[in-house]
């Protein structure tokens, strides 16, 4: 059965070719209806090329199809959903005189204006400026408005506020106060932080220079500061108030981790910084929107609703192909179901996370996903206690230029649950981490990764934390490469703070800028027959942050210190002690948690112990192979991992990122011999 849908057809005609529909809704009603006569052939909503202006639409179970006879929505052509305002370049205006006088002489001759009130819109619809960032703390004030932010883009590329400086950062020159923290100073927490509201803010000293800039601004009180103030994994803003004079900023929102002299920020909803291409100001009393639009651009497009365009709950078999998503303040499409399957879609330019799946069997493949403010494709599934597999799938993506707001913790691919897969897919040009997950038994192959974690050192391209039973996952021939920039220096594969295990083999590493591998102190860990290729400092470290935090007090102490410490009531919430998990884990079965215990037991779960460094193969000049805790040679086997110290030596052809044919790596290593190196990255044949 085949319904379509055209800009210029009808909901009231019954969607035929010749006679088509308007709307998605308009289709999904009609099919609703056809489908009470009986499902009994596949249906597809043919989508007529063009642009279709919407609100949010939701499909539910009344929406599902079946194995036999799924339901599709694909495009004919080159279809867009778009759920912003677009303004045309001619329907541009100059600033107002009073506010033109507010900007440089030099932008003056660049800024345009768009009246949100001419276009039919209110305070309502672009609300108030919200606090952004991972660990953003606007919640524990009452008085916060909260939700998602107004978005504008020219040329189809996103604005930057106008802000100071216009890139990079500037850095606190000192600290008067930290405020009412949550961590301070670092690895020392206030318990009670969660329980208590309306946090005191604290007092920060800025630079001269800057403070110079400052008094220029007509209302500074208007100004919001962004930064990551005390660690580069941890970004926030907050309104401010100045005390100029004296050079220091007042954060209204504390900064959780407090803040120390040197941190990066910058001040931004600031008009008088509205001074160069690819920003703007909202003034939101009027509505007048002011900007230097992108070079080229003639058209710009404003976004102001907070749903997903495409929601679906509870459907089933319910398929979506081959158009463009875009412009919404929310996420891009959020499912929740079983057997959907979301295919050569273009996600861009909105302000949440671009795909959003929750169920299992489900489909993503063949995507491009680009200019969100969040993260990619995040993707959960499966049941823990029974280690049911979501059986979800992340394929053949082309994720690039994202989490261009939320500066961290916003995965290309976010894997979460049990039994998922991420396969295939080109992740490049963010900030932070291509890859998070968490959970048991994913499977992360055949991945090409780089230019990446651009803006952070203590985080890695790939990354999972702080779980001693997150057994079963697999991180296997993927390419990471040109991992950091500009100073900062992450990792490659991070297992953070205990996480356990893991297995990672036939992975290619090159120029990561600090460890290729990093494995935080936790247990059952496998790093075998690796390529890693210029490491920054090291190729292989494996600490004991949690038999350093138990036994000597070390920074990581207070995860395991005591026996309701975060670590051992992770443990107790987890039936890893039940079937199937004492089956599947048997060494899992011997781990002792009575406090009575030697500390030097190797089952005592602090210890790392039962991991395996081995068959790695290291090409760099003057490299550090080890940076490896000698607990861990205590309790884990490290061996038989080989050093070649030059590229030459290896036979590693650096213009191309390979081994030659006649390496003798490939000669002597066979686990690296058979890494299938042409089958990383996208698929272009996939089907």
């Amino acid at each position: 059965m085949n319904f379509y849908i055209a800009k210029n057809g009808s909901d009231t005609n019954p969607g035929t070719k010749e006679s088509p529909l308007a709307t998605l809704a308009g289709a999904r009603d009609a099919v609703r209806a056809w489908k009470k006569t009986g499902l009994s052939e596949p249906v597809t909503v043919h989508i007529g090329a063009g642009e279709y202006r919407m609100e949010g639409i939701t499909f539910d179970s009344r929406d599902s199809g079946t194995k036999d006879c799924p339901i599709t929505y694909a495009a004919d052509g080159d279809v867009i959903l778009h759920g912003g305002i677009s303004v045309a370049q001619d329907a541009w205006l100059l600033p107002d005189e009073d506010m033109a006088s507010r900007f440089s002489e030099e932008a003056r001759p660049h800024i345009r204006m768009i009246s949100l009130t001419d276009l039919g819109l209110t305070r309502d619809d672009w609300g108030e400026e919200i606090a952004i960032g991972a660990y953003e703390t606007s919640a524990k004030y009452d008085d916060a408005p909260r939700g998602c932010g107004c978005e504008f883009f020219t040329g189809g590329r996103r604005m930057t506020k106008a802000r100071y400086p216009n890139s990079g950062f500037a850095q606190l020159e000192a600290v008067m106060d930290v405020g009412d923290v949550r961590e301070f100073p670092p690895q020392n927490y206030h318990r009670d932080w969660f329980e208590r509201r309306n946090h005191r803010g604290g007092a920060y000293i800025i630079d001269r220079e800057t403070a110079k800039r400052v008094e220029y601004w007509q209302e500074a009180d208007k100004a919001w500061m962004f930064g990551y103030f005390y660690w580069d994994w941890a970004d926030s803003s907050t309104p401010v108030t100045f005390k100029i004079e004296n050079r220091v900023v007042y954060p209204k929102f504390v900064s959780g981790f407090a803040a120390r002299a040197g941190a990066n920020y910058y001040f931004y909803n600031v008009p008088e910084e509205l001074d160069s291409e690819g920003e703007w100001y909202l003034d939101r009393e009027t509505g007048n929107l002011y900007f230097w639009p992108w070079d080229g651009a003639e058209t710009a497009d404003f976004s102001c609703r907070g749903e997903s365009l495409i929601t679906c709950c509870d459907t089933q078999y319910l398929h979506f192909a081959g158009f463009t998503v875009m412009a919404t303040m929310g996420d891009g499409i959020t499912v929740t179901g079983c057997d959907m399957r979301l295919e050569g879609l273009t996600v861009k330019n909105i302000a949440g996370t671009a795909i959003r799946v929750n169920g299992m069997r489900n489909l993503v493949a063949d995507c491009e996903i680009t200019r969100t403010g969040k993260g990619g494709i995040y993707v959960t599934g499966g049941d823990r206690a029974t280690l049911t597999h979501g059986e979800n799938r992340v394929t053949d993506n082309y994720i690039h230029d994202f989490s261009e707001i939320y500066l961290t913790y916003q995965g290309g691919i976010d894997l979460r649950g049990v039994g998922n897969i991420a396969d295939h897919n080109e992740i490049c040009n963010s900030p932070h981490s291509a890859i998070f997950y968490g959970g048991n038994e994913h499977l992360i192959e055949y991945n090409d990764i780089h230019d990446v974690v651009l803006l952070s050192s203590d985080a890695g391209a790939i990354y999972a934390g702080f779980d001693w039973v997150a057994h079963g996952c697999v991180v296997r021939y993927n390419r990471l490469r040109d991992i950091g920039a500009n100073g900062f220096t992450p990792d490659g594969i991070y297992w953070d703070d205990g996480h356990s295990g893991q297995t990672a083999y036939g992975n290619i590493l090159i120029n990561v800028k600090k460890f290729s591998f990093l494995v935080g102190g936790g247990r059952e860990n496998q790093v075998i027959g690796n390529l890693i290729v210029d490491s920054g400092r090291a190729a292989l470290q494996y600490d004991d942050r949690n038999r350093d935090g138990f036994v000597h007090g070390g920074w990581a102490r207070a995860a395991t210190n005591t026996p309701d410490a975060p670590h051992w009531k992770h443990l107790e919430e987890v039936p890893y002690r039940e079937e199937p998990w004492r089956s599947r884990y048997p060494l899992m079965q011997k781990i002792k948690t009575s406090f009575e215990t030697d500390p030097d037991d190797i089952d005592f779960p602090i210890n790392p112990a039962y991991s395996k460094m081995r068959d790695n193969v290291v090409i760099a000049p003057k490299q550090d192979m080890y940076l490896i805790a000698d607990s861990v040679y205590t309790y884990s086997e490290v061996c038989d991992n080989t050093l070649y110290e030059t590229h030459e030596a290896a036979g590693w052809d650096a213009a191309i990122g390979c081994l030659r044919e006649d390496s003798p790596v490939l000669r002597d290593h066979p686990a690296i011999a058979a890494i299938p190196f042409d089958e990383i990255g996208r698929n272009p044949n996939r089907k």
